[in-house]
């Protein structure tokens, strides 16, 4: 059923139907419709849920680790000050124990006694040692014995008058020529010292071995020993002299004459 103003339009459509509106309104509808048109339509981002759940456990796990990897941090720097600050304390007690032992083992009066223990142990082996040269230089069983023990005392650094009495004792009476060599060798060594020079000019009158007699007078000379002179000559003019000896003895009155 038809109101009343749809009735009245149709019975007089025809008079509004002839109105047509004013180029101003037109012209502003043209310019709204060309705006509308010239604008793009903007696009919306749209992200899935799948995306949105992902996104938020990679989230969970970047935490997590950072939080365990913080822990182990804090974990060693303690643990590095706990070993900084007990190691040095557990050396140090492990020290004074170990000093408290060697203290009670040694006892308060054993640092005072060390020297004169090392000196009285010294003398000790200096003593042995003198006492196997004496034995081995009288081991008439064994020249070769013999022989080396004038060797060892020529390798000592110094000689003592009793060492020094056994090699010339060795050196003027042992039967073996090459013992009584290796004893003028050991004494030779010690040629600077007074008494061993005075008793190597006192042993050219004792020999009677040529070998040896050609060799002392041969330590003599280049120790210079003027003194010998006299008993040179004597060398050179006895007749029972053996001939080697005296042409070392002539030899060395040349040179000590000069």
């Amino acid at each position: 059923m038809k109101t009343e103003l749809e009735k009245f339009i149709e019975e007089n459509r025809q008079s509004f139907d002839d109105r047509i509106p004013g180029a101003d309104v037109l012209s502003r509808i043209q310019q709204r419709m060309g705006h509308a048109e010239a604008a793009p339509a903007k696009k919306g981002i749209v992200i899935s849920f799948k995306t949105i759940r992902w996104a938020a456990a990679a989230c969970v796990i970047v935490i997590a680790g950072i939080g365990i990897w913080w822990m182990n941090l804090d974990t060693t720097n303690a643990g590095q000050q706990i070993l900084a600050g007990v190691k040095p304390q557990a050396k140090e007690t492990r020290e004074q124990e170990t000093g408290k032992q060697v203290e009670e083992t040694r006892g308060p009066e054993s640092s005072e006694q060390e020297p004169v223990s090392t000196a009285a142990f010294a003398a000790t082996k200096q003593d042995q040692r003198k006492e196997i040269l004496f034995a081995s230089l009288n081991n008439m069983e064994s020249a070769s014995t013999r022989i080396a023990a004038a060797m060892k005392a020529y390798d000592m650094k110094n000689a003592d008058r009793e060492i020094v009495d056994a090699l010339l004792t060795t050196m003027n009476g042992d039967p073996n020529t090459n013992v009584r060599l290796a004893a003028l060798e050991a004494l030779a060594k010690f040629h600077r010292e007074p008494y061993v020079k005075k008793q190597l000019t006192a042993s050219l009158k004792k020999q009677n071995d040529p070998m040896v007699q050609v060799e002392l007078i041969q330590v003599l000379t280049k120790m210079k020993q003027t003194s010998i002179l006299s008993e040179l000559e004597k060398l050179v003019k006895d007749a029972n002299t053996n001939e080697a000896v005296k042409d070392r003895a002539y030899s060395s009155i040349l040179t000590l004459g000069s």
